[in-house]
């Protein structure tokens, strides 16, 4: 492969590791009248209560949790899925409990009720290949913010119960209210993922820096915030940033191609040496017309 070909590849992973899935349209519009995002930092801490059949009783199993955000109103999953790192199960007492401790930080202008946080158990295993094969362990639904149209969002610790089976069940359409599936879903009896949630206000100076609805780890690197001067790694906790640089902008040059004036033209050049094979009696003029229409 050469250097050209490995750069194209590179900006390629980088550019499918960067997407992100756009809110709903109607949430977009409520959104920009709403104003200005809020800061949360959220804290997985760790599940407990794995049934040994459940955590492959007899082997050692690496679990990972996933995050994305849901608009249970719309039925639309957006921003973009966030991955702990794996981490090793213990069992004890014949249950298993796996410790996370992980640091989630996120802004979003929606701050609704029917925002929520999907949160997926998977259990992961080695493959020949050395790849790693993920298998769904369970999901549940985390309340991000209260329903009160003026009350505060909920911040301390919580329990959240986990359900048997996967987040993509969310997009049946007799699922519309699924804070309300525990007569459709089967509970994970005894399982529960510990967590905390708690509003980040010391988050806003470097939301300019971070797109809205993406959530990121501590120890994700953020363009423009400097690195923690600490052993925590957590940049994002009291974010420090770089200072301001000024620069000016000469000559900028935008190519936007193909021109809506170099289309027209060949679609007319096309248009116009089909004539000449299908209808020869059809003017150029009557081509142009056609195209105004």
């Amino acid at each position: 492969m050469s250097t050209a070909e490995l750069q194209a590849s590179d900006w390629r992973g980088i550019f499918e590791g960067r997407r992100a899935v756009p809110p709903h349209s109607q949430s977009s519009r409520l959104a920009a009248a709403a104003g200005q995002s809020q800061a949360f930092r959220l804290v997985l801490k760790q599940v407990d209560g794995l049934q040994p059949k459940q955590s492959e009783e007899g082997k050692a199993s690496d679990y990972q949790l996933r995050v994305s955000l849901f608009d249970s109103e719309h039925q639309h999953f957006f921003g973009r899925t966030w991955k702990s790192e794996p981490h090793p199960s213990r069992l004890s007492n014949r249950h298993t409990t796996v410790q996370f401790n992980e640091v989630v930080y996120f802004h979003t202008p929606l701050c609704w009720s029917s925002v929520v946080a999907v949160v997926e158990l998977v259990s992961l295993s080695s493959r020949t290949d050395s790849s790693q094969n993920a298998t769904g362990a369970g999901f549940g639904l985390m309340q991000l913010f209260s329903r009160g149209p003026d009350s505060e969002p909920p911040h301390g610790e919580g329990r959240l119960s986990l359900y048997h089976g996967t987040p993509r069940v969310l997009l049946h359409p007799s699922l519309r209210d699924p804070l309300q599936m525990n007569a459709v879903l089967s509970v994970m009896e005894g399982t529960q993922l510990l967590y905390s949630l708690q509003p980040h206000p010391a988050l806003t100076p470097a939301m300019h820096l971070i797109p809205p609805n993406i959530l990121l780890s501590a120890h994700h690197p953020i363009p423009g915030v400097l690195p923690p001067t600490d052993s925590t790694a957590d940049a994002l906790r009291r974010p420090r940033l770089l200072p301001d640089v000024p620069c000016a902008l000469e000559r900028v040059d935008v190519s936007l191609a193909p021109s809506t004036e170099v289309f027209e033209a060949d679609l007319l050049q096309m248009l116009n040496y089909d004539r000449h094979i299908t209808n020869p009696h059809c003017s150029s003029e009557t081509i142009s017309q056609m195209m105004c229409y």
